[in-house]
């Protein structure tokens, strides 16, 4: 499950994962996008299904997650994200904190969660990225290309491959091959610039605030 924020390209990324699974995996897959009333600015949840054995309904992520990923650090005060995660599952956060900065501004009860479930914790600053490599707030790319590597779904050279695939019909007849370029090195920053949090024990006791 993916928290966006309207506009910022989560739900397009996501629309290009599951196809991409879909198309080069034996996998069958299922995605379901939800979207406030106000599109831009407003939160969307992409809801990502794929398994082994037939889909027979329609089912939104809502508990035992595998993965969870929040593109929007503010979201981690306002909504209840990390306890969709199974125990031992992965979340990931866009975030311009730094590690050791979590501790003092992740709630209470998100910090609980994490430690006493097993959740593997990793952050990027994906939005400082976008802007760095020309793309404004264009983050989808690097964020997807992180659910790749940390989910292994496919093989990370083949999913790279689609990606920039996908890069090159989308951008290259309508913005060249700068706009093509900067979107490929936003794929291999998703992939090296990915933190692995150290949950401090202290986190199991942390004040719910």
């Amino acid at each position: 499950k993916f928290w966006g924020l309207g506009s910022d390209g989560t739900v397009g990324a996501n629309k290009n994962s599951i196809k991409i699974i879909g198309d080069h995996t034996d996998k069958y897959a299922q995605a379901y996008f939800e979207y406030d009333t106000k599109k831009s600015g407003g939160i969307t949840r992409s809801h990502l299904r794929f398994g082994d054995k037939p889909i027979r309904s329609s089912y939104l992520v809502t508990k035992n997650a595998n993965f969870v990923a929040c593109h929007n650090q503010s979201y981690m005060e306002k909504y209840d994200i990390v306890s969709e995660i199974k125990p031992g599952g992965t979340f990931l956060l866009n975030t311009s904190w730094t590690e050791e900065e979590l501790t003092e501004k992740l709630p209470g009860d998100v910090k609980q969660y994490i430690a006493r479930h097993n959740v593997q914790f990793y952050i990027v600053d994906a939005n400082r990225l976008a802007r760095e490599l020309g793309l404004g707030n264009h983050a989808n790319m690097i964020l997807q290309a992180a659910f790749f590597t940390l989910t292994g779904v496919i093989p990370i050279d083949q999913a790279v491959a689609e990606m920039k695939d996908a890069i090159y019909k989308t951008y290259y007849k309508k913005k060249g091959q700068a706009v093509v370029d900067m979107n490929n090195a936003s794929i291999d920053h998703g992939i090296n610039e990915l933190v692995s949090v150290d949950i401090p024990d202290s986190w199991r006791t942390a004040e719910d605030t």
